[in-house]
């Protein structure tokens, strides 16, 4: 993935989105020792889109995690107006199922946190030609998810709402379907995510990316 400088080419522009302001300013030191040139740090989803259109960046480093929204709501703003939009996410969101949306919405590339600055840069080059990066780990992760039994959109419900300590009465009049249905849910959300009870269904939607923390 690496590319040798021209001294005539054109600055990599950057635009960082990440709650944390340390993390901010430490990616900004580190991608401009790297010779990017980094046109704007934003705090939230709101700023991430109006620095955005703003700047028109070759790359987007993005969190998921976000105050005000998440960072899949930024990838699809972002590439509603700019369909081209090169996104690379970099979280410590480390779910299968969080790098598969991602992934899916159009973003770019998927890097965990943790990564060292030299590959990062090379990464971010990559994607600012036109490529798509995944980390090795975001890659195992992805290929695991595309070949598991996925929850249906149901299932999903459910699951979210045991994750509210909702008793499978409280889910079936909300879901305004019978109790029996709501056990069958259950049974097959155990089944499919390899857990023995609803609290441990719980813990591995949120680490999967399924459910939010």
């Amino acid at each position: 993935m690496e590319t040798k400088a021209d001294p005539h080419e054109k600055e990599t522009s950057i635009l960082i989105v990440d709650d944390h302001p340390m993390v901010r300013e430490g990616l900004a030191g580190l991608l401009e020792r790297h010779k990017f040139k980094v046109v704007g740090l934003a705090a939230n989803g709101s700023q991430a889109l109006e620095m955005y259109l703003q700047h028109r960046p070759d790359v987007m480093l993005l969190d998921l995690r976000l105050p005000d929204q998440s960072g899949f709501d930024v990838v699809r703003s972002v590439l509603k107006v700019d369909p081209d939009g090169r996104i690379l996410i970099l979280s410590s969101a480390q779910g299968d199922a969080s790098i598969y949306t991602a992934i899916s919405l159009g973003a770019r590339g998927y890097l965990l946190k943790g990564i060292d600055g030299a590959t990062l840069a090379e990464h971010v080059r990559y994607v600012a030609a036109g490529g798509h990066s995944l980390s090795p780990e975001s890659a195992e992760k992805l290929t695991r998810y595309i070949a598991s039994e996925k929850l249906s959109e149901r299932e999903l419900q459910v699951l979210g709402l045991i994750s509210q300590g909702k008793s499978n009465k409280e889910i079936a009049s909300l879901l305004s379907v019978s109790e029996d249905t709501v056990k069958m849910h259950v049974k097959n959300i155990l089944r499919k995510l390899h857990a023995n009870d609803r609290t441990q269904a719980v813990v591995i939607g949120i680490q999967r990316g399924l459910l939010d923390a």
